[in-house]
């Protein structure tokens, strides 16, 4: 089986960017005799990506450079995190917080860390799916719940547990938590599952020639990956780790 890779912690994104096709399938066009041109495409296609990663050396890039090669040009994939930039703040999505806990994380409820000394990261909360939602679906309802209720156009979300996928909000459909997304559910949805504002994508490299790890005299700067989605289903077909 293919391998599935896990992203390397500490490996930034400087810009990232959804980039037209393979996003539309089933596409076709036909021309009348008076040379018009009608063109068909279906909306519902996969995740193509442009991620141009941070500056970096020392062992950061040589994990990086290892987990480039390890894709074989799209022979493995490998799961990316989507940390939306532009995400809602800690106090619409419900938690209430302090600068200082969102550097340091915070402890365990008895004031213990981690046996490594690091504490909890400060994470947003996910909220409940209202009823059950079948594969292909492109509209979900989230319960009364934090944020599930507040979301809007162009928000990014995933679903949790074992669900790879982003989804984009493409439309609030009124005030009681419906919402129409893109793409289309990758896996079925049920009343024991949640949302999440930090989804997590299975992707592959588009070709060979899609990434590359170059390394300059100070510093490897400039590096970047073009990507595909994964589809979840697919993810467990054909990926082990």
């Amino acid at each position: 089986m293919a391998r599935l890779l896990g992203w390397i912690d500490g490996v930034g994104f400087v810009s990232r960017q959804p980039l037209t096709g393979p996003r539309t399938v089933g596409s076709a066009a036909t021309e009348s005799i008076g040379g018009f041109v009608q063109t068909v495409a279906s909306a519902f296609g996969a995740w193509r990506w442009s991620f141009n990663v941070q500056p970096m050396n020392g062992r950061l890039f040589r994990l990086f450079r290892g987990m480039v090669t390890a894709l074989h040009g799209g022979a493995n994939a490998v799961r990316v995190p989507f940390d939306d930039p532009d995400i809602m703040s800690w106090a619409e999505s419900g938690v209430d917080t302090t600068p200082a806990e969102i550097r340091a994380g915070v402890p365990w409820s008895n004031g213990a860390s981690w046996s490594n000394g690091e504490n909890w990261g400060v994470g947003r909360p996910w909220v409940g799916i209202f009823g059950n939602h079948v594969k292909g679906d492109d509209t979900i309802r989230l319960n009364n719940q934090h944020w599930g209720r507040d979301l809007v156009g162009g928000e990014w979300i995933g679903f949790v547990p074992f669900h790879f996928g982003l989804y984009i909000i493409t439309e609030r459909i009124d005030d009681v938590g419906n919402y129409r997304i893109w793409p289309p559910l990758r896996k079925a949805l049920t009343a024991t599952d949640f949302a999440t504002l930090t989804p997590i994508m299975v992707m592959r490299l588009e070709s060979e020639a899609a990434a590359t790890a170059g390394r300059g005299v100070a510093v490897a700067d400039g590096n970047s990956l073009t990507m595909v989605e994964v589809e979840d289903s697919d993810v467990r077909d054909y990926f082990s780790e």
